[in-house]
């Protein structure tokens, strides 16, 4: 269970933070304040918040919430130089052609980009980024009717199962096409 807060910072401290979400757009202020929180208390009283997911998951709540968090925030970054965004939740931009795309992001370890079928119905291209270090990115576009056709379904334990399909970079390179490099 996450429970939410809310706190209020002093001007300095909101500041200080300011800047640094500036020096690190791939973050969230979210992200910064539950890292600065998990570093500051001590380790005695930390409730271990990861539990194993269901079937074919391979996160825990601690790691799928910072993918969400790293998504989100990256994906916004990107979206605003490659084109015009139309919606931050979902990453939905307008590409300078008068495409509609959707900019999913991938770092690290992780080589597979998931995309929600409601989603993939309202867009022209799946714009696949990914990143080693998170601020370096290589970015594909697949065309939704492709991404459609290739892409598998979540496993059947997965919460999203039927609702969310997946496309892994072998099928990224397969089946779509280089859209460039962009660094945030």
């Amino acid at each position: 269970m996450v429970d939410s807060i809310t706190v209020r910072l002093d001007h300095d401290l909101a500041s200080r933070l300011g800047k640094f979400l500036t020096e690190n757009p791939s973050l969230s202020a979210a992200f910064v304040a539950v890292r600065a929180l998990e570093d500051f208390l001590p380790k005695s009283v930390k409730i271990a918040m990861t539990k194993p997911s269901g079937p074919g998951g391979g996160q825990d709540e601690v790691s799928g919430r910072e993918g969400y968090e790293f998504g989100i925030s990256a994906g916004r970054a990107l979206a605003s130089q490659i084109g015009e965004l139309v919606s931050p939740v979902a990453t939905e931009l307008k590409l300078p052609d008068g495409r509609r795309a959707t900019l999913r992001t991938a770092k690290g370890r992780n080589t597979q980009w998931g995309c929600l079928n409601t989603l993939l119905e309202r867009v022209d291209v799946v714009l696949c980024a990914f990143t080693p270090d998170g601020s370096n990115f290589d970015v594909w576009e697949v065309d939704a009717k492709v991404w459609a056709r290739e892409a598998r379904n979540a496993s059947p334990g997965h919460k999203l199962h039927n609702k969310l399909t997946l496309l892994g970079k072998s099928g990224v390179d397969k089946f779509g096409k280089h859209f460039g490099n962009y660094a945030i």
